[in-house]
C-alpha cells in the first residue's frame, strides 16, 4: 500500500477484518491503534514510497508487521506532558505482549504481538 498518512485508515479496516474472521474481537481496538501507530511512523519518519503489512495468527497470538524500505530504527522516546508527539512506540510497547524490529532486504520489518 502507499506509505502515506491516510494508509492508516486502510490499515485498521484490515484489522477489524482479518480480527473477526479469527475471532479475536477482543484485540481489535489494541489491534488498530497499534497499526495506526506502526503506518503512521513509517509515513512519517521513513522517506519511503510503499509499506507492506502482515497480519498472522499465531496460535492464540497475533502478529502484525509493517515493512518499510528505510533500514532507520523506530525509536520509543520519553514523551514530555506538553509534548504533542512522541507516544507512538511507547504505546506500542504498552499494548503489545512483545514488538521489535527485524532487519529485511532493503528495508525493516517493524512488528507487534498481541495476546
Amino acid at each position: 500500500m502507499p506509505c502515506a498518512p491516510e494508509s492508516a485508515r486502510v490499515a485498521r479496516q484490515l484489522v477489524a477484518e482479518k480480527f473477526t474472521e479469527w475471532g479475536r474481537e477482543d484485540l481489535i481496538d489494541n489491534a488498530q491503534l497499534v497499526i495506526s501507530e506502526l503506518v503512521g511512523n513509517a509515513a512519517r519518519h521513513t522517506g519511503c514510497t510503499r509499506l507492506c503489512v502482515l497480519l498472522r495468527l499465531d496460535g492464540t497470538a497475533a502478529r502484525i508487521a509493517v515493512r518499510d524500505s528505510s533500514g532507520a530504527m523506530p525509536v520509543v522516546l520519553g514523551a514530555g506532558e506538553r509534548d504533542e508527539s512522541g507516544r507512538g512506540m511507547g504505546l506500542v510497547a504498552l499494548l503489545s505482549k512483545q514488538w521489535g524490529v527485524e532487519e529485511a532486504p532493503f528495508g525493516k520489518w517493524v512488528w507487534s504481538l498481541l495476546a
